[in-house]
Order: C-alpha cells, then sequence, then structure tokens
C-alpha cells in the first residue's frame, strides 16, 4: 500500500491585530603678500543607500520574517521583473481570498486553510493596501489539489507533481512530508526537473535531522523554518542535507482580513518558492535560479542547511 502523506500545520492561528555634516577646516599657509586663498574641498558624495519598496499593506508591520530577510531591496530591484507560474500543490486555494485575487490558476477552494496559506505567502498581492504582502506579488499561482482533507496518498502528490508541469509551471511548491520515500513521487520529481522545472519542499517539523521526503530528493530544494535570530525552532527539521533556511512563522491575512499565524516549515517552503518565482524572469532557469538563491544565502552556524538562510537583498545584488 502507498504511504500516506501528512501536510504540515495545517491549522491557522488568528493573532491580534491589533543634522548637516561638521565644517571642515583647512589652513592657507603663510604667503609672501597677504591675501584670501580659497580652496574647493573634493570630497566624494556619500554611499547612497539601496533602494527599498516598502508595502503598504495593513498587517506588513506584523510580517518580520519578510522584512528580516530584506525583500524591501529585492522588491525595489525587481519591480518590473514579470513573475514565474508557481505551483502550489496542497489543499487547494480559497479563491475568494483578497490577498490572491488574479493570482490564482485553477482554485477551487480549500476546505482545510493550508494551501491557502502557503499560497498567500509564496505570490500574495502585495503594496495594494490590502491584507499581507507575499513574496512575488506578480506571480501566478497554479492551485493543484491533492489533499483536500489534509491528507492525500503519494500517488495523489506524484499525479499532482505531472499535472503542475504539464500545465506549465516553473516552481513547484510541496509544503507537505511524505511519511516514507517512493519511488512514483521519486520519479514524478526527477521528470519535473528534467523539464526544466525549480522544485521546492519544506524539510519537515519533526525537531530532528534525518532527511524527509519529498525535500531530500536529488535535485529538489529543501527549507528549514528559523526564526528572526536566524535559529531553527524547535519543531524544525534541519540537517546539512538540507538546502536553505527561511522564515518559519508567516502572517497572513485571513478570510475577514484580519491577521493569521502560521507556522512550519510549509511557511517556510513558499518564501523560497517566491523568491525563486520573482527573479525566475532574470536567470532565466531552474538550474540559474537555485545556484543564485544558494549563492546569496546567509551562512548559518550549527548544520541547519548548507547554504544558509535565504537572503533577498543579497539576491538583489546578484540580478542581471
Amino acid at each position: 500500500m502507498l504511504g500516506r502523506l501528512l501536510v504540515l500545520l495545517a491549522s491557522l492561528a488568528l493573532v491580534s491585530a491589533g543634522g548637516s555634516a561638521p565644517p571642515t577646516a583647512f589652513t592657507a599657509g603663510h604667503i609672501v603678500k597677504p591675501r584670501k586663498v580659497h580652496r574647493r574641498v573634493h570630497r566624494p558624495a556619500p554611499p547612497r543607500s539601496p533602494a527599498t519598496l516598502v508595502p503598504d499593506d495593513p498587517l506588513w508591520g506584523a510580517e518580520s520574517g519578510l522584512a528580516h530577510i530584506g525583500l524591501p531591496r529585492l522588491w525595489a530591484a525587481s519591480a518590473t521583473v514579470p513573475g514565474a507560474v508557481v505551483a502550489v500543490v496542497d489543499t487547494g486555494a480559497d479563491p475568494g481570498r483578497s490577498d490572491l485575487a488574479g493570482a490564482l490558476v485553477g482554485a477551487s477552494g480549500d476546505a482545510v486553510g493550508h494551501g491557502t496559506a502557503v499560497a498567500e505567502i509564496a505570490a500574495g498581492r502585495g503594496n495594494d493596501g490590502v491584507g499581507a504582502a507575499g513574496v512575488c506579488w506578480r506571480c501566478r499561482v497554479l492551485s493543484i489539489d491533492v489533499a483536500p482533507d489534509g491528507t492525500a496518498s503519494a500517488a495523489s502528490l506524484a499525479a499532482g507533481i505531472d499535472s503542475a508541469v504539464a500545465q506549465g509551471a516553473n516552481v513547484i511548491n510541496l509544503s507537505l512530508v511524505l511519511n516514507e520515500p517512493d519511488a512514483g513521487v521519486a520519479a514524478a520529481i526527477a521528470n519535473a526537473e528534467a523539464r526544466g522545472v525549480l522544485v521546492v519542499a519544506a524539510a519537515g517539523n519533526d525537531g530532528g535531522t534525518a532527511p524527509t521526503y519529498p525535500a531530500a530528493y536529488p535535485g529538489v530544494v529543501s527549507v528549514v523554518g528559523v526564526d528572526d535570530a536566524d535559529h531553527p525552532y524547535p519543531w524544525a527539521t534541519r540537517g546539512s542535507w538540507a538546502t536553505l533556511a527561511a522564515p518559519g512563522c508567516a502572517t497572513v491575512a485571513d478570510a475577514s482580513g484580519g491577521a493569521a499565524a502560521f507556522c512550519g516549515s510549509s511557511a517556510a517552503a513558499p518564501v523560497v518558492s517566491g523568491l525563486a518565482g520573482l527573479v525566475w524572469n532574470k536567470f532565466g532557469s531552474a538550474e540559474a535560479v537555485r545556484a543564485a538563491l544558494v549563492a546569496s544565502a546567509a551562512p548559518l552556524d550549527g548544520g541547519v542547511a548548507s547554504a544558509g538562510r535565504v537572503d533577498a537583498a543579497r539576491l538583489a545584488s546578484l540580478l542581471p
């Protein structure tokens, strides 16, 4: 019998909204005939601070994780770059969610709420005065529902990955974990990668260091959840086998527009998927996007993730 699929942290918990520079002195020196001497002092202009774009979404002030990785710098640097297609293979997505207006393709609903939150983190519309800001404001979200009740068979996961590839996804987000490796899922991921798709997966929430699947399959960008001090959460599955770390707690807008907290590696993975979608059309391929994400990462101690924590500000400096 095929292994069951465990969707990570499906529950959403509501949280309360609730001078001028000093003058430069110099001497004229001794001269034979007294006269005024005027010397122009040439000083280099102070370096300009990199441009940033801080969104006007009312919940932005609660999105400390995205601020910590320097997203306002990357948003400014990529303001005219079209977004990619990010497939969220999950529990579906709510087409009525305001932060996903105009973003969703193929969404028919979400009885669990997990896939909706993942989609909001990856590509919730930002700087629109509504709700929270996702990572990639111009990305399209291809919603693939494989776990309508929060669990699914490995066969349905493999079929969902194949469907995402067939429908033109550039990036596939897998915020879920198998309870054991599965050859069918491994084959679907290998096919996606062979077709030029970047696959991003959550590392898990068991607090251990053993590899999990699909995150540990070759070529997958596996993501560990860390806090704003770059420490792994106690629940975070981690290890040198994992690729990157990203903020493991997010603030998303609920159905009424209020703030909801969503935590777990399920929240960390779509940060990376959103970053990949945001820069996809600058780098042009899964291989190049992955290399840029790894090269720009901030190193971490303790074997949390091999490349380190995603750094959007440094990623901005690598844009062609």
